[in-house]
């Protein structure tokens, strides 16, 4: 049992700020209940397996499930294959463009000159070169933008996208940490915007993303010119926490009442997460399976995504000695909760990360680094047996092309397919099969991660 939630990695910035730990709380409690009551369209009556810590209480012992994957983006992979994908994904990219396919995450002028990180899997990237192009350093954070947001004080947003959590905040911290772990040359007025950032200035509906002042999650000193947390738009840890909720969540399909498991099948009959990641379907299927168990599931205090180790097995320096793990320094979270981190060769050492060999080949893009990082989050379950919820329809499909069936389109119904494309999981319908739940309002209800997939007009 806990009585409040800390903050990611156990880091320790908030304890300067008074009052800023509990503020931090009632934003992660917050987020838990609303993800429980988004639930209920899709369990139609039934309860929730999911829970918040702070509120409900499972009777028993709580069995923790860590749940790993590959830091290197699936969704780039997928798309480009790997050798394309280790070229570009080392590259920002302006957040009017997709990572993975037309249309962006924002529409407007002022949105082509922010950019974006296009590494999806809770573990972001930048490398640091030399003029003469040798990699001097890669530098990993896997923290979340809220927290940052928090730092600054700005109000944190419920699931709908609306001002509900506010927190206290130290402009001057914040500066401190960005000139300590960044740059020194580093301006407070660099961090924030400047104007009102506007999604869609030209609709009838234009929407502020981010106001005048507020922090600004895409400042060039964690874009462009260095990096402190995460960027790409779906890693937030929000996001998260609803993906928990909707993965607790049984899935048959209406052909045949057929039980939906398969990560990839599971994630496109659900709807939730993205389907070509190497984070997501791991989530939704290793929760989904812990809930066909009818366990009680939460996520593990501190809640947040973590690295967990780099893999340095077969590296080797330039005349085949055995690379030190000691250059992979861990400088915010801790072992097991690593929020960012540092792979560095020493100036004594004689030569430079892009000296390093991985299986016979020299490191040239940090992508190479990512595809050797074990990425977490850390799930509790307990009381097996509470639940026997029947399970909903599918809320929709995926799609892929016919010349690349590797790469998935997520779309909300299911046949027929868009032109062009044939269906991924031919057995999935959204007819909930009888004597199940319907298939809810999944199909209708806003996404309620802020910003979880691409669009395109």
């Amino acid at each position: 049992m806990i009585t409040a939630y800390d903050p990611p990695g156990f880091m320790t910035d908030f304890d300067r700020i008074p009052g800023q730990r509990a503020a931090w709380s009632r934003a992660v409690s917050g987020w838990f209940d609303e993800s429980v009551a988004a639930e209920k369209y899709d369990l139609d009556g039934q309860p929730c397996q999911y829970y918040n810590q702070l509120t409900t209480h499972p009777s028993g012992p709580a069995v923790e499930q860590e749940i790993v994957w590959n830091g290197f983006p699936g969704t780039l992979r997928n798309r480009w294959g790997r050798s394309h994908a280790l070229a570009i994904a080392d590259h920002p990219l302006p957040l009017t463009q997709s990572m993975s396919g037309p249309g962006g995450y924002f529409y407007g002028g002022q949105w082509a000159n922010l950019y974006y990180r296009p590494q999806d899997e809770y573990c972001e990237w930048r490398v640091t070169r030399d003029p003469d192009g040798g990699i001097r350093r890669v530098t990993f954070t896997s923290e979340p933008p809220e927290y940052w947001q928090a730092l600054h004080g700005d109000t944190l947003l419920n699931l709908n996208g609306e001002p509900a959590y506010p927190t206290i905040g130290d402009r001057k911290l914040l500066l401190e940490l960005y000139r300590e772990y960044v740059s020194p040359q580093v301006r407070y007025e660099d961090l924030i915007c400047a104007v009102d950032l506007v999604d869609d200035p030209g609709s009838s509906n234009p929407l502020v993303v981010y106001p005048k002042g507020s922090y600004n999650p895409y400042n060039r000193w964690n874009t462009t010119d260095g990096i402190m947390h995460l960027t790409q738009p779906s890693n937030s840890l929000s996001a998260e926490i609803l993906l928990g909720a909707d993965a607790t969540v049984l899935r048959a399909s209406g052909a045949n009442g057929r039980i939906v498991s398969d990560p990839d099948a599971l994630i496109c009959c659900a709807q939730y997460g993205g389907p070509n990641r190497c984070s997501d379907p791991t989530i939704g299927a290793s929760v989904n399976e812990l809930a066909a168990q009818g366990f009680a599931i939460t996520l593990r205090n501190p809640v947040g995504l973590y690295m967990n180790d780099l893999n340095m097995m077969g590296w080797a320096g330039p005349g085949g000695q055995p690379v030190d793990p000691a250059w992979f320094r861990i400088e915010r979270g801790r072992p097991g909760l690593i929020e960012r981190a540092v792979f560095e060769v020493p100036e004594r050492a004689g030569f430079r990360v892009s000296d390093v060999t991985i299986g016979g080949v020299p490191i040239s893009v940090g992508g190479q680094l990512s595809e050797h990082m074990t990425v977490k989050l850390v799930g509790l379950a307990s009381t097996p047996g509470k639940f026997a919820n029947k399970p909903a329809g599918c809320a929709g499909g995926c799609s892929a092309d016919a010349a690349n069936p590797a790469f998935l389109y997520r779309h909300r119904v299911v046949n027929p397919p868009p032109p062009g494309q044939v269906p991924a999981f031919a057995y999935l319908s959204q007819d909930a099969p009888a004597g199940t739940a319907r298939a809810g309002r999944a199909a209708e209800r806003l996404r309620r991660t802020r910003f979880p997939v691409h669009r395109s007009r």
